[in-house]
């Protein structure tokens, strides 16, 4: 019972470490600074670290060192991880404000958010039993 609660609160604060870096990536945006790469790449922890506790079973078992490996889930989330971990303002850099959709879709924060949370969740199921 004590690991459920446990693991409500660790999502709970990373949500509000999110929306907190969300802010303050708001305002260093306004302000142009050279902060936003560093709260950009923390908001991706932030959600990688969030995916990998919505599996937090696989998380224990991993730590207990009771899983099996599977590369079939391994590699598509690496490839995803390093995708995410790239700052969306590299993005626009290299491929301008329009782009195509696959493009777009790293640079829009919900679907970075999205794509970042379900980066973690696939890394700790590619260690999983199942």
């Amino acid at each position: 019972m004590l690991g459920p609660l446990i693991v409500v609160l660790g999502l709970i604060a990373l949500v509000y470490l999110m929306v907190d870096d969300y802010y303050d990536l708001q305002k260093a945006a306004q302000r142009a600074s050279s902060e936003i790469y560093t709260l950009l790449i923390k908001m991706t922890l932030w959600a990688f670290l969030f995916g990998i506790l919505l599996e937090w079973r696989g998380l224990v078992k991993l730590i207990e060192k009771k899983f099996k490996f599977n590369w079939i889930l391994f590699i598509p989330a690496v490839m995803l991880s390093v995708l995410m971990f790239i700052p969306k303002v590299y993005w626009f850099d290299w491929f301008g404000i329009t782009g195509e959709f696959y493009i777009k879709m790293l640079t829009i924060t919900h679907t970075h958010t999205a794509l970042t949370i379900l980066a973690g969740t696939l890394l700790i199921r590619s260690f999983s039993e199942k």
